[in-house]
């Protein structure tokens, strides 16, 4: 019995693989020629686990496939086949589509329409500039504390303007170039004058007949004109409205 377990350790230990053992590559080649390596061959000749791996290699590759097998593979290698064509096919479509596709500004320009409307906005943004640039260089347009531009056909209001908590002191306006006076007028809702006034100023405080219209709730709205040393009307405002709590 212990002779049997020494012999059975000793089988096991020659049949071991070692370092030295052929890796599978050499063990292919030496199916087709055993004396392709005369250093792989030597081993081989010695060595219990290159041989049992060369006969199954061997035994592998000398075996016919059964008819399910052959038509299991064969399937499979169908279905791997089909969809490379159809990958394939879909990376060519790609590739066609993203070559045709021209860019979206190419795209925009190339239409009537669209080029006629870029080429508007461009002469619009020029003119605008330039007209900037002519007001900003004109000093006769600046205001006492930097860049200030009247229009000459406006005049433009300060206060009272908006719901007010008490009742206003005065109207203010902002300067007209070339103004002599100032006509303001106080109405109603519907535009009929309940008081008017003039003023060499741009200020005007209340005067009585404006007071006494200026009662809490009640609707107003006001207006200037500027007129020059002829009298003769060269800028009016819009009306504004304003309101006592």
């Amino acid at each position: 019995m212990a002779d049997n377990k020494s012999n059975l350790k000793m089988w096991q230990a020659a049949a071991s693989a070692t370092e030295e053992c052929l890796p599978l590559e050499v063990l292919e080649r030496m199916t087709e020629s055993s004396s392709a390596d005369a250093k792989a061959a030597a081993h081989l000749a010695g060595c219990a686990h290159c041989q049992t791996e060369l006969s199954m290699l061997k035994s592998f590759e000398a075996s016919v496939p059964s008819a399910e097998e052959g038509a299991a593979v064969a399937w499979i290698a169908a279905q791997l086949e089909r969809k490379q064509v159809q990958q394939k096919t879909v990376q060519q479509q790609m590739a066609q589509q993203k070559a045709a596709r021209p860019s979206f500004w190419r795209n925009m320009f190339k239409m009537p329409y669209l080029a006629g409307a870029g080429a508007l906005a461009a002469v619009l943004i020029l003119a605008v500039s330039l007209y900037n640039g002519r007001n900003l260089n004109n000093p006769s347009l600046h205001g006492p504390t930097g860049p200030e531009i009247y229009r000459s056909d406006v005049v433009k209001l300060v206060a009272p303007i908006g719901e007010m908590s008490q009742t206003p002191a005065e109207f203010r306006w902002e300067a007209v170039k070339d103004a002599s006076s100032y006509s303001i007028e106080l109405t109603d809702v519907l535009g009929s004058v309940l008081a008017s006034e003039k003023s060499t100023q741009i200020t005007l405080p209340l005067t009585s007949a404006m007071k006494a219209q200026i009662l809490p709730g009640k609707p107003l709205k006001w207006k200037v004109t500027a007129l020059d040393a002829t009298g003769k009307e060269i800028a009016h405002s819009n009306a504004e409205n304003f309101k006592v709590k």
